[in-house]
């Protein structure tokens, strides 16, 4: 309080034309001192049971909690007519606001033909930001990877591939999820005349 009466006085001294304006300049410097002084108490600090509930300082708030294999995942190349060696699986990961979000830790892939016993694999360390750049899809926004199809396998109207997929996001953290890729239905048209 000291220091605002004195600064007072010193404006008075120096500037006396503009004395008409101390009302305003007088309770203006008071509330500076005020705010500039420490406001912490004893009350303000934070409990051992509020410190203990806050979160870690490297926690991540877009961390996926739900992965799925999405409805976008697909056999290229089977409306060409080409023969369709490989499957296009789409894994998107999705936050607590269920967001889609990108994320690291370690992905593993399985698809596996339900008629038989065969399958094929995919691990992918994402936490290597050339991997996971490397799979990303920012137009679906869902990391795309492309897997052979299981030996024996054909794409009928019929058929499916059952895929299940795991992320590790850490050691603690595993995220898993297990969906049916169904082949498309391919429609003829019957051109006689």
């Amino acid at each position: 309080m000291f220091v605002s009466v004195s600064f007072s006085r010193y404006l008075i001294e120096r500037y006396p034309k503009y004395m008409h304006m101390m009302p305003v300049i007088a309770p203006l410097i008071c509330c500076m001192a005020v705010a500039c002084q420490s406001t912490q108490t004893a009350s303000s600090k934070p409990t051992s049971t509020q410190l203990a509930a806050m979160p870690a300082s490297d926690c991540w708030p877009f961390r996926p909690n739900k992965i799925i294999v999405h409805p976008l995942s697909y056999f290229p190349g089977i409306f060409t007519n080409a023969e369709s060696k490989n499957v296009d699986i789409y894994i998107e990961c999705l936050d607590k606001d269920g967001q889609s979000t990108r994320s690291i830790g370690y992905l593993s892939l399985n698809v596996q033909d339900p008629k038989s016993t065969s399958s094929s694999s995919f691990e992918c360390n994402l936490s290597d930001l050339v991997q996971n750049k490397k799979y990303w899809d920012s137009v679906s926004r869902c990391y795309r990877i492309v897997l052979a199809l299981p030996k024996g396998f054909e794409c009928q109207t019929d058929a499916l591939l059952m895929v299940s997929a795991t992320l590790n996001v850490d050691s603690d953290d595993v995220l898993a999820t297990q969906n049916n890729v169904p082949c498309p239905i391919i429609k003829t048209r019957d051109i006689t005349p």
